[in-house]
């Protein structure tokens, strides 16, 4: 297998099954497989320690999935259905990364699971390849999702990947974060291959019908640009467009996009990016086994939202976070954003109900978390320190 595969959750109430499934597992390899009959228990497992992957069933609105995800975000997941006469819910669209047919489990499940381990779980708010530093000034992710945003997409033309070799460093469109990765692999795996400055090829991505057309073009050095767009669009439409926001990005990865964009000119290449360190209290003191999943969470929304999370501190009495933002976006909204989206997780992945988080927060513009001395400070005085109030 292209990616190791070690710990492997089993979600299943059918135990018949489930134990058919781990059979088979076992004749492929050794994993440390472990049987779980319910949500929560497969939320606590994923709490306890990573998975690699997990199995499971088809449930209406896709909540297992959403579930885990938000405790564990880089889980590849493969959707087990009851038969292959029955449609994929389209809800389950784009998030999964393979459909077993239980029928199956002895003819496809080594295939599958290949397949799979293979699929990247990205993380785009990271850029860790080996870029120059004149290019690293320049690939700051606001810029180039705002760059991004610029491509005229739609029904037909509906997706476009920014990728250097086959690894993703930002999207824009309807594709989700996993099937951007994907196509990215896909397009950056056998780019060396070919000897044009462009390729057309194309992809199926798990629990979507039909195959999507992928339209790469040559960046610069191996950065590429893909126009991911439905089989019956345009292909001169799709070429000019790929084309257009190949030279757009190429001024980015060369540091030559200019100050209107509104995300440049400062002396580093990119747009006032203020960051802040932002601390509030919980309710309640927060139980030891939500530690993991929060800061899990906001590690989350900050690569979905452009920000950068420098320290993350999450104790029973108070949360704190360092985070620099985008440009244009001030305390409020990322204690906004961190604070209400943390607690939808915790409210998704272990059905929970009521407010989590005290009201109101405290903030101040710092690169640097607070000192132990302030941090006692707002402790016995948060009421006084707390600067504003959702």
């Amino acid at each position: 297998m292209s990616a190791p595969m070690k710990h492997i959750l089993v979600l299943e109430s059918d135990r018949t099954f489930a134990l058919r499934l781990v059979h088979a597992l076992n004749r492929m390899g050794e994993f440390n497989i472990s049987m779980v009959t319910s949500l929560k228990d497969a939320c606590l497992q994923l709490v306890q320690n990573d998975q690699d992957l997990a199995f499971v069933p088809v449930a209406e609105g896709a909540k297992i999935v959403r579930s885990l995800r938000a405790v564990q975000p880089d889980l590849r997941i493969i959707l087990v259905m009851p038969s292959g006469d029955e449609e994929i819910p389209v809800t389950y669209s784009g998030n999964v990364q393979g459909v077993l047919i239980k029928s199956l489990v002895d003819v496809e499940l080594e295939t599958l699971v290949e397949n799979v381990a293979r699929r990247p779980m990205a993380q785009t708010g990271q850029l860790n390849s080996p870029v120059t530093q004149d290019a690293m000034r320049s690939l700051d992710i606001a810029t180039l999702i705002a760059t991004l945003q610029e491509a005229h997409l739609g029904r037909l033309l509906q997706t476009i990947v920014f990728a250097r070799g086959s690894k993703l460093l930002a999207y824009w469109g309807e594709l989700n974060e996993s099937e951007a990765a994907a196509v990215a692999l896909h397009v950056g795996d056998s780019w060396h291959e070919n000897a044009l400055p462009s390729r057309l090829q194309f992809i199926h991505l798990p629990a979507r019908a039909g195959d999507l057309l992928l339209f790469s073009h040559q960046v610069s050095d191996d950065f590429l640009v893909t126009i991911v767009a439905l089989p019956e669009a345009p292909l001169t439409e799709v070429r000019q467009q790929a084309r257009r926001m190949a030279k757009k990005l190429t001024a980015v990865v060369e540091g030559r996009a200019l100050a209107h964009t509104g995300l440049l000119g400062n002396d580093l290449g990119v747009g006032v990016r203020p960051s802040f360190v932002i601390v509030w209290r919980p309710i309640e003191p927060l139980p030891s086994q939500l530690h993991i999943p929060l800061r899990r969470a906001m590690s989350r929304l900050a690569v979905a939202n452009a920000c950068v999370l420098t320290h993350v501190q999450v104790q029973a009495d108070l949360v704190q976070l360092v985070v620099t933002v985008p440009p244009g976006r001030d305390a409020s909204w990322a204690a906004y954003l961190f604070k209400n989206g943390s607690e939808q997780t915790i409210h998704q992945a272990f059905q929970a109900e009521g407010s989590l988080w005290e009201t109101g927060f405290y903030a101040t513009e710092s690169a640097e978390p607070l000192s132990e001395t302030e941090l006692n400070l707002f402790l016995d005085s948060s009421s006084e320190l707390t600067n504003s109030a959702e």
